[in-house]
């Protein structure tokens, strides 16, 4: 699919990958639908995407409210993509942790994309043709120290993925799921890179650009999973076969690092 003229909808547009992914559709000349909490933000991105000759309307939303979600979607109209990115992240140890901020997580980071989805898919069906790009993480294929929590609500979004996916296959509309490792943005200054293991230190943040090229080629050509950069892919595929040993690895290596701190 070319997104020239296409109508594409981005959740958590106003900072890092979301407004990377909006430029970047804009770029490939698609009109965009911007959401996130900041309206301020959010229109700073829109004019930005206006000034690369598309259409952008801002739309304040808090995708952890499902009558929010379908605004969203109504106010778009017809909606050819659609990219569930918006979320944050908490770190800390299972004793430390505030439910009430894991409980948020979960609400926002896998049912925010849930009631976004579940407001477009009806009309895609219809048509029998748009693409759905969620954006995890590679904590929604690997849990990590410090980071139970998030992990959690990225791996529901995975699961949510994969069980999509196989609802829509030959109804025309595609899933496709991007997960990136650390981002060099803010959402990770917020949650405290210092608190992830040490071994995921040793992998450079990649920076959101990349990221939303990545979501932006996923919305093209519908394949399924992206994992990125390119070290997190080959980590990933050997948890996948060995998950015993990946863990092992990543414990051993995360103590000797932080030994030396």
């Amino acid at each position: 699919m070319e997104l020239r003229g296409k109508n594409v909808v981005i959740t958590g547009a106003s900072s890092g990958i979301g407004r990377a992914t909006a430029l970047e559709m804009a770029r490939r000349g698609a009109n965009v639908v911007l959401a996130a909490r900041r309206a301020n933000r959010l229109e700073q991105v829109a004019a930005e995407c206006r000034a690369l000759g598309v259409n952008a309307i801002v739309v304040p939303t808090d995708v952890a409210n499902a009558a929010e979600c379908r605004r969203l979607i109504d106010t778009a109209g017809e909606v050819d993509v659609l990219v569930n990115n918006a979320g944050f992240a908490i770190f800390s140890s299972i004793p430390d942790a505030n439910a009430d901020e894991a409980r948020a997580m979960i609400e926002t980071n896998y049912l925010g994309a849930f009631h976004c989805t579940q407001a477009v898919l009806p009309r895609m069906l219809a048509r029998r043709s748009g693409t759905i790009v969620n954006v995890s993480s590679i904590t929604g294929l690997m849990g990590f120290a410090r980071m139970s929590a998030y992990c959690a609500s990225k791996f529901a979004l995975t699961g949510f993925t994969e069980g999509l996916r196989d609802e829509v296959i030959g109804s025309g509309v595609r899933v496709a799921l991007v997960c990136p490792g650390t981002t060099d943005t803010e959402f990770f200054v917020k949650a405290e890179r210092d608190k992830m293991p040490g071994a995921s230190r040793l992998m450079l943040a990649v920076k959101p650009e990349r990221v939303a090229r990545a979501v932006c080629d996923a919305a093209e050509d519908g394949r399924y999973r992206r994992i990125l950069p390119a070290l997190a892919a080959i980590y990933m595929r050997m948890k996948e076969v060995s998950p015993r040993l990946a863990h092992l690895l990543f414990r051993w290596v995360s103590a000797l690092l932080e030994r030396r701190r």
